[in-house]
């Protein structure tokens, strides 16, 4: 090959090269991820935020959610705040309308009764008048009410409480202890009873049916509120009362109170709960 045919292809094949390497350049991109002091500043103020932010609805939903938890499902049986201590009841006291009787919280030795005679049983005086309204309203619905309980003394209460003791280790088999324990939760013990606060009245049906599916537990617990009475052992709720379900007993307890319980769905056991979380 001539020298000048030498030359003309090295500058042929130079001119090629610098097309291929211009190609290539081509598609090689460069890309800028570098970020200006603004950017920076914000990021780092949304650092400091966010994690107190966090924090913050924690708290709230822990303080929430204890608050609730303490209101709606605490249980009165046993807590110190709520035993009934020393205090003097007089008969004008409304404070006795709430006044908790249970196994775990006796009747206190200085509570004081104004007892009168009505329907040949007895009953707190600041409770009559209302009962008397309650009763002649169902009347007027062709509903006929009868009272088959009121005030019980502590003697009779005791002869109660040991008469369904008996019966239990007679006909169930249980020893005496079980006995005892098994029986509180239908017949307290006497001054453990509400019915020893002459705040409570029982119904009982004319006829021979189960009273709560006569017409007049249905009409009771539909218009008891109305007349500031409760249905004191309602069915399930015998782990907030500790007594098992009892048509027959209602308890006077005051119009508010009761149609709030009532609105609320709250037991006397759970309301007081309720009440001293508000205090």
């Amino acid at each position: 090959m001539k020298k000048d045919e030498i030359i003309t292809v090295k500058s042929t094949l130079g001119k090629k090269k610098k097309r291929g390497n211009t190609k290539r350049q081509g598609k090689k991109q460069n890309y800028d991820f570098s970020m200006n002091e603004k950017d920076l500043t914000g990021l780092k103020r949304a650092m400091v935020i966010l994690p107190i932010l966090i924090i913050g609805i924690i708290v709230v939903v822990l303080i929430i959610g204890i608050n609730r938890y303490q209101s709606m499902f605490g249980n009165v049986s046993g807590e110190d705040s709520f035993q009934n201590v020393s205090k003097t009841y007089d008969d004008d006291d409304e404070s006795k309308l709430l006044l908790l009787i249970s196994p775990d919280n006796p009747l206190p030795s200085d509570f004081k009764m104004n007892l009168v005679s009505y329907d040949e049983f007895q009953f707190d005086k600041c409770i009559v008048p209302s009962l008397k309204e309650m009763i002649g309203a169902a009347s007027e619905d062709g509903i006929t009410l009868k009272i088959s309980g009121g005030y019980v003394s502590p003697e009779v209460q005791h002869e109660l409480y040991m008469d369904e003791v008996r019966r239990l280790m007679a006909r169930e088999g249980y020893g005496e202890a079980r006995a005892m324990d098994e029986a509180e939760k239908t017949v307290p013990m006497e001054e453990h009873s509400e019915s020893q606060s002459g705040l409570c009245v029982k119904f009982g049906s004319s006829d021979d049916e189960a009273f709560s599916e006569s017409d007049e537990y249905l009409w009771l617990y539909k218009n008891c509120i109305k007349y500031g009475f409760i249905l004191r052992y309602p069915q399930d709720k015998e782990s907030s009362t500790g007594f098992e379900f009892d048509p027959t007993h209602f308890r006077y307890v005051g119009k508010e109170n009761a149609v709030r319980m009532r609105s609320m769905n709250m037991t006397l056991d759970e309301y007081l709960v309720y009440l001293d979380s508000r205090a």
